[in-house]
């Protein structure tokens, strides 16, 4: 599967900047040691010509003004800067337990959203409504509504508006995104989302402009600049706008900003307050074959402010975080806020990181504290787990411990455990909604070695009852389902460094559930090559792949009548085609290429031969 391994995540923040070669002299210092060699040679050659009379003089020629300017924006680019620690970042956890989609794996792979992203998770279902822009909330083992929770930058992303049960994963913009955590725990997922961060001298800037077929528009800018002081800002929009395809109605156009300004003088201590602010205009749609799909209008805005102290520069060592949130929904008849103001304190080592965090939520969870601890005392084993309490309105409780440990045995073979026990509350904005009993267990044996991997894992839960999702009014209910096994196979094969093929297989056993179809797939062939032998400078990138996702049939959930609402078996065929020029990245997105009149919830057809094609540009200057 594309993303990084999970022990990438275990390097502290301030090691994986300082990736550039550091500068000890600053640029006016440079520039100032040029002009004194410009005018001693100028005078030692007699002042023969003008240019060496200006150099004389002190001034300089045009080409040396030129490579003054080179030099200068050569120094901004490899000087680092510090940056603040992502917030939250839980540390050592065996191989399997997580999953890194960094700036490379979100660039190159074929994802338009977040919910394509995580169509790469091993056993999620994507309730896709019809084309880009309808909505697209996971399901992962039948807990619905419940089965993924999701952080911006460290700090819940909590559902509001219309839907308060439900994140749409649809409606985040992958332009403001650097990194993206996937914690797997049994029968949950944890979503990290973490906003890009610039840590060079020199200016970033970066611009996305894309089209497609039926009048799909995508344009993206952004701007990031830092300081030697210790200042810096981002500045950046999104917009996409998708109509209505032939045959059904409802637009959509989503408008996004994210403002960031930061005062980070050391590596040790740093203040940021940044704003993302989404105007959203859903109208309500139908999917050509009588399905009917709820609205979504309004604006959504969350600020965070947050002030950091650290012991060390070097990551490692205590660090205390200070942070205060505000999430406001407005749209008509709608108007909500909640506000989370609390802090974090956590410790890294080189073998050890863990932390405690406390919150106070004005609304639906008044509580929110967790405590987490990953350990890795020798390379073969690694030992993580988390706590977690949370007090909800109405007097209900959500608190659970997990655990999880993993051994590296010979051969790049590995063995991976892990237990949830507790009780949860799937809907904390429903005061009806009581807590459910947790017991949740796994298993897992993977192999990394040379070309080939693998990782085969077993599932076990005692039962659940999820929520239906908001969006999709038709389907009303989700039958809960008992005691369930599951098991979870993927994979990769990498026979040569151009040519890799991935891909996983869920099912869950013993019984089908509702929510997702049983025996579900994705796989996909991958060539990428830059070509060395033509452009050996590695200036150019070439990428093909394909893809394919298929189920067998299945129950989603049932209608207002109480008459199930069958998931019929499907495949689609999803194609990209993306080239790298420099900094100039060229893409061509083509889903359901082989005309597929299947569905991913009955009522809304995939658009046939959708495409979706234009320019990434980024450059610093």
């Amino acid at each position: 599967m594309l993303g990084v391994p999970a022990a990438a995540a275990q390097v502290p923040d301030s090691a994986r900047a300082d990736t550039g070669r550091r500068v000890p002299d600053s640029v006016s210092g440079i520039l100032r040691d040029k002009r004194a060699r410009a005018a001693g040679s100028g005078g030692a050659a007699g002042d023969s010509t003008a240019a060496g009379a200006a150099a004389a003089a002190g001034g300089l020629t045009r080409r040396d003004t030129v490579e003054d300017r080179y030099t200068a924006l050569d120094v901004r680019t490899r000087m680092v800067v510090p940056v603040l620690p992502r917030l939250g970042e839980t540390g050592p956890v065996p191989a399997a337990g997580r999953i890194v989609f960094d700036r490379d794996s979100i660039e190159w792979v074929n994802a338009q959203t977040v919910a394509d992203l995580l169509a790469r998770v091993p056993g999620i279902y994507v309730w896709r409504g019809g084309r880009v822009g309808r909505p697209e909330p996971v399901n992962f083992q039948g807990r619905g509504t419940a089965s993924v929770t999701y952080l911006l930058d460290g700090m819940p992303y909590v559902a509001v508006g219309p839907d308060s049960l439900t994140v749409d994963p649809a409606l985040f913009s992958l332009n403001f995104l650097d990194r993206v955590e996937v914690e797997r725990w049994p029968g949950r997922l944890e979503v990290r989302l973490y906003t890009r961060q610039h840590d060079r001298l020199a200016p970033r800037s970066r611009i996305v402009v894309g089209t497609g077929s039926d009048r799909l528009a995508m344009y993206a800018g952004e701007l990031e600049e830092r300081s030697r002081t210790g200042l810096g800002f981002v500045a950046a929009g999104d917009y996409l706008r998708a109509p209505a395809t032939t045959g059904t109605t409802g637009d959509f156009t989503n408008s996004q900003l994210w403002l960031q300004g930061s005062y980070v003088p050391s590596a040790r201590l740093g203040l940021e307050y940044q704003l993302v602010r989404s105007s959203v205009n859903r109208d309500a749609f139908t999917g050509g074959l009588g399905g009917t799909g709820a609205a979504r209008e309004g604006k959504r805005t969350d600020a965070q402010f947050r002030g950091s102290f650290g012991q060390r520069a070097d990551g490692f060592g205590p660090r205390l975080d200070l942070v205060y949130t505000r999430t406001g929904w407005d749209s008509a008849g709608i108007t909500q806020q909640v506000n989370q103001l609390g802090g974090m304190v956590s410790l890294r080592t080189a073998t050890l990181s863990g932390g405690v965090s406390a919150f106070h939520r004005n609304t639906w969870t008044s509580f929110d504290s967790r405590a987490w601890l990953g350990w890795s005392p020798a390379g073969a084993v690694t030992l993580s787990g988390e706590a977690v309490y949370q007090r909800h309105f109405g007097g209900r409780a959500t608190r659970w411990v997990g655990g999880r440990a993993g051994v590296a045995l010979p051969l790049g073979l590995g063995v991976e455990g892990g237990f949830r026990a507790g009780q949860e509350v799937a809907a904390p904005a429903l005061t009806t909604d009581t807590a459910q009993r947790l017991r949740d267990l796994q298993v897992s044996a993977t192999l990394e070695h040379g070309w080939i991997g693998a990782e085969a894992t077993w599932s076990r839960d005692d039962g659940y009852q999820p929520f239906s999702y908001q969006p999709y009014p038709d389907i009303v209910a989700i039958a809960a389902h008992g005691r369930t096994e599951w098991l979870t196979l993927s994979g990769h094969l990498a026979p040569w460094r151009w040519l890799v093929v991935d891909g996983w297989y869920a099912n869950p056993r013993r019984g089908a559930v509702d929510g997702l179809p049983p025996r579900h797939y994705m796989a996909n062939g991958t060539i990428r090559s830059k070509f060395l032998r033509q452009f050996p400078s590695g200036y150019f990138e070439l990428k093909l792949q394909l893809g394919v996702e298929g189920w067998t049939a299945g129950t989603l959930g049932t209608d207002a009548m109480g008459a199930p609402v069958v998931l019929p078996a499907a495949r689609f065929l999803r194609s990209l085609v993306q080239m790298e020029i420099g900094h100039l990245t060229v893409f061509w997105d083509a889903r359901n290429i082989g005309g597929s009149n299947a569905v991913f919830v009955p009522g809304f057809r995939m658009p046939q031969y959708a495409n979706a094609f234009g320019i990434r540009w980024e450059f610093l200057n």
